[in-house]
């Protein structure tokens, strides 16, 4: 009804809601960390470093069998901060497993059968 506040979707007094918040951010700022702009377009086309993100585009095929964990390799170089999921070419969602990633794999699942994706990988 208008006139009447909503009630804070977080308490501010909620310690675990501060964690959360406050590990939030930390991931955040971590991952900005790897994200560096030049004086560019910002454009990330294929391979190691191209233009100005240390990220590298991977092709992921989920396996036959949905939530199974999968190896993506990944030729970084380095352990990733994260991924950007594209588009799937079926209706799913796209998540880490629970296998550390690596230098050169991450692991994924995927929540359907043998999807296709694009994964930006940094």
């Amino acid at each position: 009804m208008p006139g009447i506040p909503s009630p804070p979707l977080i308490r501010e007094d909620d310690p675990q809601a501060s964690f959360l918040i406050t590990q939030y951010l930390q991931d955040l700022s971590r991952m900005s960390r790897s994200l560096t702009f030049l004086d560019s377009d910002g454009g990330v086309t294929t391979g190691r470093r191209s233009l100005n993100i240390d990220a590298v585009w991977v092709a992921y095929v989920s396996n036959a069998v949905a939530n199974t964990e999968d190896t993506v390799a990944h030729n970084l170089g380095r352990i990733p901060l994260g991924i950007f999921v594209g588009m799937p070419d079926k209706n799913a969602v796209i998540y880490s497993g629970p296998t550390a990633w690596t230098s050169t794999n991450i692991f994924l699942r995927a929540s359907a059968a043998t999807v296709t994706v694009g994964l930006l990988v940094f």
